[in-house]
């Protein structure tokens, strides 16, 4: 009896992990894509109204925040002047050198955003913490996600997940065309999948 593997090519088995790692990238992206279908609005006029606007954090400069952070706030800003939110979650990392919550409440609050109505989240380093410390401490149940067009699909993902009824905004942004972006998306897209399905484990984790 022959044995199988003696007809395999050598490039067989190389192909076929390749394939699979495409299949474990493409499956996870399409499916995130999926969740987020009818729940990501191109404008904030077109956006249904929730209780909170989330502003996940983002890089930040000389105490001010940069290009994409910026276009972030300022759409939550939008619709808390529009009372199309009650409230904003600024979330991100507060350290010394990158201390985003602190420009982003600062930001906010120069631009008459009541102080009470801005929340701080500095724990939320991550999109997957920032979803699910938005429910378990600031307990929110809805919610406009502000983001970037290609960030989006992964941030309305964990916000559903973690039980909150989310839309959001889909921001336009250059970076959306840059193959580094895209790829690294992708990438980070696979691990919230894997991590929301497969993994249990406390906030932060």
């Amino acid at each position: 009896m022959a044995v199988l593997g003696a007809h395999l090519r050598p490039w067989s088995i190389p192909a076929a992990l390749m394939l699979l790692g495409i299949a474990a990238l493409v499956g996870p992206n399409a499916w995130v894509s999926l969740a987020a279908r009818g729940h990501a609005y191109g404008s904030l006029s077109s956006v249904p109204a929730r209780s909170v606007a989330i502003v996940p954090g983002a890089s930040v400069f000389g105490g001010q925040p940069l290009a994409s952070l910026q276009d972030r706030l300022g759409a939550a800003l939008t619709l808390y002047r529009a009372g199309r939110v009650k409230a904003i979650l600024v979330s991100g990392n507060d350290s010394a050198d990158q201390p985003e919550v602190t420009v982003m409440r600062t930001w906010l609050a120069t631009r008459g955003v009541a102080p009470r109505d801005i929340w701080s989240d500095q724990a939320g380093s991550r999109t997957r913490e920032t979803m699910l410390n938005a429910v378990a401490i600031f307990n929110i149940r809805d919610a406009v996600v502000c983001t970037q067009t290609r960030y989006l699909p992964r941030a309305l993902f964990l916000a559903q997940h973690a039980g909150i009824n989310a839309v959001g905004v889909a921001l336009p942004t250059p970076l959306s065309r840059s193959p580094r972006v895209v790829g690294t998306e992708a990438l980070k897209t696979t691990l919230a999948f894997v991590e929301s399905y497969l993994r249990e484990g406390p906030v932060g984790g």
